[in-house]
């Protein structure tokens, strides 16, 4: 006789083969070039725009617009420091040849914090490997949560501008397949709000080494970033610095890396570096899909971010 739990076996099997397929699907198939990791306590401090590392020549210019959706979720054994939300970003570059082997550069954003769709999909997709609801239930799902000790304290949704970034990319060795390049920036927020700006500027600088064959490519980028402690955090120990490490690897449409980048915070579970691989697909010379994913202790970044990319 068939009764409902032999029936029920096999339709959990088939659900869960098709849960697997459509995440190794997502994950090999969505994830754009690197932006910084979002996360916008340490964003407030410095942020690394960059998308592209080539020099233009001849008075060539070029034009981006980077579109991420991230699902941040972490707090603190005191729950005194809590980051949960979803965040949209939409970051816009232009770039422009004003002599041979040296470009001007201008980077702006407008990003959106609110509760987010994706913490039911996450809870449920934690269930499914065994990891329960992983700390997610010690808040109401799809909801602002943004507090950092007495600092400040957000339950609603926000929508903020900026930095306005200006910087120069100039080649320091030229090769036939291998390139050296130098960027220095100055970054310029348009609000102080704790948070998310200190409302000071900063100042980023960084080599890029390129390598090029036939169909790969290699891009690896060293950044130092400088700036000057919030207002608003006068009582708390930070780090007037901040380092950023992309290893990107492209061959032909697919590309992916690794990203580093450390924070200025020197105690508590924010004083951990975030680590970040991505993987994408070039759709077309005009755009790019990307699926950006954190590697523990993930204190300081998104648990998944999904871009694209546009480029003109």
């Amino acid at each position: 006789m068939l009764t409902l739990n032999m029936i029920k076996k096999p339709m959990e099997k088939k659900s869960f083969v098709f849960i697997a397929i459509l995440f190794l699907t997502v994950l090999f198939t969505i994830p754009s070039y690197p932006f910084d990791i979002e996360f916008p306590l340490v964003q407030s401090f410095s942020y690394f725009p960059y998308v592209k590392n080539s020099i233009l020549k001849n008075g060539n210019y070029d034009l981006f617009i980077d579109i991420g959706y991230s699902n941040i979720y972490m707090f603190n054994y005191k729950k005194d420091v809590v980051n949960d939300f979803e965040f949209v970003n939409t970051a816009i570059g232009y770039r422009k040849s004003i002599s041979p082997g040296i470009n001007i550069e201008f980077y702006s954003r407008i990003a959106i914090l609110y509760g987010g769709i994706m913490d039911k999909l996450i809870v449920n997709f934690h269930k499914l490997i065994g990891n329960g609801e992983d700390g997610r239930g010690e808040f109401p799902l799809n909801t602002v949560n943004y507090k950092y000790k007495d600092v400040f304290s957000y339950n609603s949704t926000m929508v903020f501008a900026g930095p306005l970034i200006a910087g120069i990319l100039t080649k320091i060795y030229d090769g036939d397949k291998f390139d050296i390049n130098f960027r220095v920036s100055l970054g310029i927020p348009l609000q102080n709000k704790a948070g998310i700006s200190t409302g000071k500027p900063f100042v980023s600088t960084g080599l890029i080494f390129l390598h090029r064959s036939k169909n790969f490519l290699t891009d690896i980028s060293l950044y130092a970033s400088f700036f000057k402690r919030p207002d608003w955090l006068t009582s708390q120990d930070v780090r007037s610095r901040m380092y950023y490490i992309n290893l990107h690897m492209g061959w032909k449409k697919i590309f992916g890396g690794f990203i580093f980048r450390s924070t200025p915070f020197i105690g508590g579970d924010l004083s951990n570096p975030a680590y970040q691989i991505y993987l994408g697909y070039k759709i077309s010379n005009h755009l790019s899909i990307s699926m950006h994913e954190e590697i523990p202790p993930m204190d300081t970044i998104s648990d998944v971010t999904f871009k694209i990319l546009f480029e003109f």
